[in-house]
């Protein structure tokens, strides 16, 4: 499996409300931003943003898809069903969320892996339900169940409702992944990561390497092999190399989190309520778990 683009559905977890966004590029402050210091990138746990205070990790998402299970498992009760919720966490945590936002990072994976991307740990599969139970768990079949209308999205849907009830209004989730992609977009096309990639693309010339940036390196239908070629680790081991030398991903981190964090200064409130959502809707999550 190639290394993508960048990974941010994994930690968005949708909200309630209807807070409006505007464009980033409409904000008051909409010229780039000064950075702070660039900072080597290593491997993906150097990859730190301010927008990540503000989604649930990888954790805090299973502890969530268990108490959803278990409100599930409930709502399945009612109709005379039983099921047992998933014992394998639903986000595997062995890895940084960001690990593959600037592209490869990583030397010893790199040296290892070429441009394809780690493989998640081996997890033990879950045994599928029944149909009857799979019917009801989510929504996808008749209406009504012994005498019982089934909820809407079924089990699975009644369950994520519930655990949005009382939930302060904030952001929703889908408006906050928006909001990230533009800025990232807006990152990579700032003029001070665009003289970092003419620096990675003038090195790589240098090895008679040619590509119009990281991206079509990463993505060469070369690499498509179920395993990395030599001629792949060679290239990607060069590929990071001139990264270092340009400075590309540190460039492009400190200019991302510059914008990140305007954005967040400029609209405190709508953060600072996305943070109040997040926290209640973890705590009810625990609560559900632990009863």
């Amino acid at each position: 499996m190639k290394a993508k683009l960048i990974t941010l559905a994994v930690v968005v977890v949708a909200l309630g409300g209807g807070i409006a966004l505007a464009s980033a590029s409409s904000e008051p402050g909409s010229g780039p931003p000064a950075i702070g210091v660039v900072r080597a990138v290593r491997s993906g746990t150097d990859i730190v943003l301010p927008f990540d205070a503000y989604r649930h990790t990888p954790a805090e998402i299973n502890v969530i898809e268990r108490a959803t299970a278990v409100l599930a498992r409930d709502c399945l009760n009612r109709f005379g069903l039983h099921w047992a919720p998933p014992t394998v966490d639903a986000v595997d945590t062995s890895r940084p969320t960001a690990a593959g936002r600037y592209g490869i990072v990583d030397a010893a994976e790199v040296a290892r892996l070429g441009y394809h991307a780690a493989e998640p740990p081996d997890r033990p599969s879950q045994p599928q339900p029944p149909l009857d139970v799979l019917m009801v768990y989510t929504g996808k079949g008749a209406s009504d169940v012994g005498g019982q209308p089934v909820p809407e999205g079924g089990c699975l849907g009644e369950a994520r409702r519930r655990l949005e009830e009382g939930l302060p209004a904030a952001m929703p989730g889908e408006r906050f992944a928006e909001l990230d992609r533009e800025l990232y977009l807006t990152a990579q096309a700032d003029e001070r990561v665009q003289r970092a990639m003419t620096g990675w693309r003038e090195c790589m010339a240098e090895s008679g390497l040619r590509y119009a940036d990281v991206w079509a390196a990463n993505d060469d239908v070369r690499w498509s092999a179920p395993e990395p070629t030599p001629e792949e680790i060679a290239t990607a081991k060069a590929d990071l190399a001139c990264r270092t030398r340009s400075g590309l991903a540190g460039t492009w981190l400190a200019v991302e989190t510059a914008y990140q964090q305007r954005v967040i200064s400029e609209r405190r409130k709508e953060f600072d309520a996305l943070a109040t959502a997040l926290h209640a809707r973890l705590a009810h999550a625990r609560q559900i778990v632990n009863r």
